[in-house]
């Protein structure tokens, strides 16, 4: 009685001081959570293949990210890097410098996608002294305004704040479910003349400071860009002097079987950005350039307060060391793989699922956008009276897609995965 009490006073203090404008995915109070694991305030128990939206690639307090974050704290809390160097900052970002792609090997530090996706456009109309963005249709990148600025996966993200920012343009990205009019194998030489299309008629490239594009589409739809597509970009970028940018708040640190999606095509973008897994749970985001791009940024154009704060680096150093010493990037190749060839054989064959699809343990179950309004928010319900927590993507929410953490237990693996396809089974024969 005593726990139903907590769970009730806690809610009903939520609903009466949070802001509704949150997206509510549950209604439940979550009280803790290990691993793959999550426990409510009235003590049940649920499997948690969301991850805190791709964040918790180690899985759920993770005893080396305790450790490191329980140090830190009694050392330093908050300095501000405006202020001084500290050894968590200076260590994190050695560490980016070593392991991302290319001679990318300065970086600043946010707090989070958003704001790192911001200071990335900044970076590259400062450097270029340029004022247009291309993106692509479907993408996310947050939710600050210059982030909601280039993101296209769906016009509720932008209804209430147009006009937002100048001279931003969109070209298809490169996914045949969104293209069904243009031939799969066309897709990519479609896409591309697109691009050229939009130089020829409404921006010219000499004008463009920047293309922004994520290797893997996370919020629309968790779909790769073809390795040749990305390869071209690189050359055409390359051709015009525009800045390529490759957003990995979502793919980045082992989510593809990749440390970095970018390794994928062999592709190494002008600015990099990284959040989300980074820190494994704790606010951190990052601009990666080289050092002659940063240094075209004039001190004082950018800063943050909380950026590089000492935990969340100190967390982050801890979440990098745990991915290299488990060998999660490998680790997601092999087991992602093996995910998607069980559910493609338990459930490929079933009417309205058009494609199952993975890249590391990036995975996507799509579901034909005629039925997906009405049978994946059931799914989602069944799993979760089932106690397994699942979320979709898409521009019509049409893909119900996993983010598990790539340590996940096998036994906690299968008993998710099986949860999974009973939902999916149980929906689709029952309309």
């Amino acid at each position: 009685m005593k726990l139903k009490n907590k769970s009730i006073e806690i809610a009903e203090k939520s609903k009466k001081h949070l802001s509704p404008v949150m997206t509510r995915v549950t209604e439940m109070v979550i009280d803790r959570a290990k691993g793959a694991k999550f426990w409510t305030a009235d003590g049940e128990e649920y499997l948690d293949f969301v991850s805190g939206v791709a964040v918790n690639a180690v899985g759920h307090s993770h005893e080396q990210m305790v450790k490191a974050i329980k140090e830190q704290a009694e050392s330093l809390i908050h300095f501000g890097l405006n202020y001084g160097y500290y050894e968590t900052a200076a260590n994190l970002a050695e560490k980016i410098a070593q392991i991302t792609p290319g001679n990318l090997d300065t970086v600043f530090f946010s707090n989070s996608g958003g704001e790192a996706i911001d200071g990335a456009i900044k970076l590259a109309k400062a450097a270029t002294n340029r004022p247009a963005i291309i993106a692509f249709e479907g993408s996310f990148h947050g939710r600050t305004l210059g982030a909601t600025a280039i993101t296209a996966s769906s016009s509720k993200y932008r209804r209430h704040y147009e006009p937002i920012l100048g001279e931003v343009y969109h070209v298809p990205y490169p996914n045949p479910n969104q293209l069904k009019e243009v031939d799969e194998e066309k897709v990519v030489s479609y896409c591309l003349s697109q691009l050229q299309k939009l130089f020829d008629l409404r921006v010219d490239p000499s004008r463009v400071a920047a293309i922004i594009i994520e290797p893997v589409m996370g919020e629309g739809g968790y779909y790769p860009a073809p390795a040749e597509f990305l390869q071209e970009l690189r050359r055409i970028t390359e051709k015009h002097g525009i800045l390529l940018v490759f957003d990995e708040v979502q793919t980045g640190f082992g989510r593809t079987g990749k440390m970095f999606a970018a390794e994928h095509a062999n592709v190494t973008p002008d600015i990099l950005v990284l959040a989300k897994a980074l820190s494994g749970g704790m606010p951190l985001g990052a601009i990666v350039a080289n050092r002659e791009l940063h240094e075209k940024w004039s001190a004082g154009a950018h800063g943050s307060t909380f950026g590089g704060n000492p935990i969340s680096c100190a967390a982050a150093l801890a979440n990098i060391n745990i991915i290299e010493e488990e060998k999660l990037v490998e680790r997601s190749h092999q087991v992602g793989n093996r995910i998607v060839n069980r559910l493609r054989e338990t459930l490929e064959n079933l009417p309205g699922i058009i494609d199952i699809r993975g890249i590391g343990m990036m995975i996507g179950i799509e579901f034909d956008t005629r039925l997906a309004m009405e049978v994946v928010p059931k799914i989602k319900e069944e799993a979760l009276k089932n106690k397994l927590l699942i979320m979709n993507c898409g521009v019509q929410g049409q893909t119900i897609r996993l983010m598990l953490p790539l340590n996940i237990d096998e036994d906690e693996l299968d008993q998710g995965l099986t949860i999974l396809e009973q939902s999916i089974i149980t929906v689709l024969r029952g309309r």
